[in-house]
Parts: structure tokens; sequence; C-alpha cells
């Protein structure tokens, strides 16, 4: 029996690679006639660049940023497919962490993945795919274009690199020194979300709490996003702020669509796709998922939810077993599913955090011996 393990990390307690090693370990111990490929997966966010890293045939080069507060950092971007194709991992420059205690989307920046971008595109990639998860930004991704040589003019006629609180005083866009730089190199965002760039739904009422944003500057920021996306439609003629996704990354998406003519797929619908997940899975007997804790937010665009409807679509399908610390609400029982197995049950949370591995490998174990 072959066993596809493709899970998600659990967040704060164990990556995906260290999940498969501890299922592995623990699953033999019951049956030794087993046999297992290890697809470590992400949804586009935290961890995406090393999980196609370890699936796929690339390599990392560093790259001198500025993180979202303008401090000098180094980063790694990733490149595959002979160095034609780069992998951003976005949250690596403007990323929540980054910014712990300071949190502020009104002074942050995506400044730094603009820079990353640019770094790509020197070093011959043509197409560039970035991961959106994870921002602590809220600029509507004008610091990346920024950095990509795009400027922007307040009401006096002096440029500027805006943020979130200052999108306000955009009042002319140039963005035409951009595109040679581009060299023509085509763009695709990872995102798990499908928020549009503005209003209740919008990327600084739902994530801009998140970033450090009361309700006021909630209301600053969407206005903020709401007077760019108007300058861009008396450009563009369209109204890409309405896109699915347009909100991803604090508007992030907004920008990779109005500005760099890209476009926006499922985050784990590109990681599967990327890592040959389907010809993979058609080799398996069983596949077996998880993340550090599973609800009905688990189906929704997410690693879980993505590799259930391959699974169910495939031509063969085969049984889908989910491991997560701890199982949430859930309506039903998925079709495609299984079973669940909730590894952690009963222990409090410090504790499961930091005996996943273990809590993994005993699991396994069970699984394996009732197979």
């Amino acid at each position: 029996m072959k066993i596809l393990l493709a899970p998600d990390s659990f967040k704060g307690s164990l990556s995906a690679a260290d999940f498969c090693i501890a299922f592995e370990k623990g699953a033999r111990k019951a049956r030794s006639d087993l046999t297992f490929d290890c697809l470590p997966v992400a949804d586009g966010g935290e961890g995406t660049l090393s999980c196609l890293l370890s699936a796929m045939d690339g390599k990392t080069c560093p790259c001198p940023v500025q993180n979202p507060l303008y401090e000098e950092t180094e980063v790694p971007v990733g490149f595959f497919d002979n160095g034609r194709t780069a992998v951003i991992e976005a949250a690596l420059a403007n990323g929540l962490p980054l910014v712990v205690g300071r949190g502020n989307p009104e002074l942050t920046s995506t400044y730094g993945v603009g820079q990353m971008i640019a770094f790509a595109v020197d070093m011959g990639a043509k197409k560039i795919i970035l991961t959106l998860g994870g921002s602590s930004t809220n600029d509507c991704g004008l610091g990346m274009l920024a950095a990509l040589g795009g400027c922007f003019y307040n009401a006096d006629g002096v440029s500027f690199v805006p943020t979130g609180g200052t999108l306000k005083d955009i009042a002319e866009i140039d963005l035409s020194m951009m595109y040679p730089r581009l060299q023509g190199a085509l763009f695709e965002g990872m995102c798990d979300v499908t928020n549009p760039l503005c209003g209740e739904n919008g990327c600084s009422a739902i994530y801009g709490p998140q970033k450090g944003a009361d309700a006021a500057m909630v209301e600053r920021l969407d206005a903020g996003c709401r007077h760019v996306a108007d300058l861009f439609m008396k450009m563009r003629t369209t109204d890409f702020s309405l896109e699915a996704g347009a909100g991803a990354a604090g508007g992030m998406g907004f920008a990779i669509l109005a500005a760099l003519n890209g476009k926006l797929r499922s985050g784990i619908d590109m990681v599967l796709d990327l890592t040959n997940f389907d010809k993979r899975l058609a080799s398996c007997d069983r596949v077996v998922t998880g993340e550090g804790s599973f609800d009905y937010q688990s189906l929704m665009g997410k690693v879980i939810g993505g590799i259930v409807k391959r699974v169910s679509a495939a031509e063969k399908p085969v049984p889908v077993s989910v491991f997560c610390g701890k199982c949430g609400t859930l309506s039903e029982k998925p079709a495609g599913l299984a079973d669940i197995v909730e590894i952690s049950a009963g222990q409090k949370l410090d504790y499961a955090m930091t005996h996943a591995a273990e809590n993994v490998e005993n699991a396994a174990e069970k699984w394996a011996a009732a197979l």
C-alpha cells in the first residue's frame, strides 16, 4: 500500500515536512509494508516557497530588501525551471512576523516585495509567482510598484512612496518607467481569499484589525483604497477593485491585476499543479493530509479543501484521511473524507504544541494498525 502524505504545516508547532517524517516513523511501527510519497504543501501563505523547494528542482538566491518598516534585511527568492520561473514569498518582505509589536498598516509598505520582483527579473526570470498570504500591509501594493519604477505624485507634484496612510494623498500615477524594467514578465498571484479591495468585505475591514488597525483606521484605509481604485479606473477603464482576490495581502492582489496585468489563482491549486499532485495521486492508494486546526474554513480554498476536491475529481478517487491537532465545527463530514484523526485530544494547548511530532507519530501508528 502506497500513501501520499500531503499535509499543511501545524502552525507554530510542526512544519509540513516534519509532519511527514513523524507520520512515516509511526506508521512503519505498525505496518512495515507501507510505502510513502511525501509532499509537504501550502496554500500560498507562509512556508509555500520551502514546500515548493522540497518538491521540485529549484534553488534560492539571497536578495537584499527593505522590510515593511524600511529596515534593511535579506530574503530568499526561489528559482525553478532553469531560472525561468521565480517564486516570491511576499511575506518574507512584508509579513506580520516582521512587525510584531509594531504593526501599523498605515505605515507598513510592500516596497521590499517590489525589490524581490526586480531582483528576479534582473536574474532572468520570465514568469513571477507571488504568494500573497500573511501580509502586514494595506498599501494596495503601491510600495511594490514604486520599487519597480512606478511614480506617485501628490497635489504639489512631489513624488513619494505611498503607504496605507498616504493613499489618499495620491493625485497622479505614472507607471511608464516600470514596464521596460519588467521586460514582459508574466505575473501570477497565489491567494486563498476572494475579498474585493474595498467595502465591508474588503481588505481593510476584514484584515486591517489583525494588522493593528482600530475602527477609525479601518475607515481611513478603506477610503484610501477606494481613492486608488478610482485613479486606476481612469487609467484602465476597468474596476479591478471588484475582482475576487483584489483585497489579498492588503490590496496587493489589486496591483497584480491592475498594474502588472497578472492573474490571481487559488494558492493550493497552483501548488498542487506545480508539484504534479495529480500524477502522484494516480500511483497511490490513500492520501493523508492535515493541519493544526481543522474546521469548516479548512475546506474553503485552503490545503485540505483543495486536496479533497482534487482527489474527489480524480479518475481513481482514493480515501483521504485528515490529521489535525484539534477539530472544530463541521456541519457534516465532507464527501471524500474517510476519517478525521485528532492527534492531541484531551491535551492542554502548550503540551500539544511542544509534543506535536510525538502526537503525530503515535496517531499514525494506531491509524496504520487499523488499515
